[in-house]
């Protein structure tokens, strides 16, 4: 998750302290997300050190706190990062994927059972999103609470699906 590109999508509403900015993105933007002071105050340092935002102190204030804005170069880095697609994760170093493939080579190991143990696990825990997703929206949570709860629920899906078809290669393999 891009911290540096929250800040600056936050800040294109305006200027704003850090500690608000923590706020927002915890309550607004990721609630399902923790995000230490220092790490905000981090990335705003780099952030402006960059050209990205721009400090200003707020001299109103006794505590002489510092408001930042974004930058015309800032609004471009952050129209850019909108507009430039993800790289998705193809990575195949996956735990249960190396379970698999050892449980093939070892004596008295089973890959079908590895799956069948891996597939009641992922049962359990899409039961478990999917309740909580229901209850979500039951309370009227808002977007920022549910979409990645559906994210959630359709990856352990996906896992299903993948889970389905180590069960078919593993069984075909198996066959004489």
């Amino acid at each position: 998750m891009s911290i540096k590109h929250a800040i600056l999508g936050l800040l294109a509403r305006g200027p704003a302290h850090g500690y608000d900015l923590k706020a927002l993105f915890e309550g607004e933007v990721a609630p399902q997300v923790s995000l230490n002071y220092g790490q905000v105050h981090q990335t705003l340092e780099r952030l402006r050190e960059d050209g990205l935002v721009t400090p200003e102190v707020d001299s109103q204030d006794v505590r002489r706190k510092v408001y930042y804005s974004l930058t015309d170069a800032g609004r471009r880095e952050l129209d850019e990062w909108l507009a430039t697609p993800i790289e998705h994760d193809r990575d195949p170093r996956n735990e249960t994927y190396l379970k698999l493939m050892l449980a093939r080579r070892l004596p008295g190991a089973d890959p079908l059972q590895v799956v069948a143990v891996e597939r009641r696990k992922c049962f359990e825990e899409l039961h478990d999103v999917t309740i909580e997703r229901d209850q979500a929206e039951q309370e009227g949570a808002g977007i920022a609470r549910l979409l990645p709860l559906e994210l959630a629920a359709l990856r352990l899906e996906a896992f299903l699906k993948w889970l389905d078809r180590c069960e078919e290669i593993f069984t075909r393999e198996a066959k004489p």
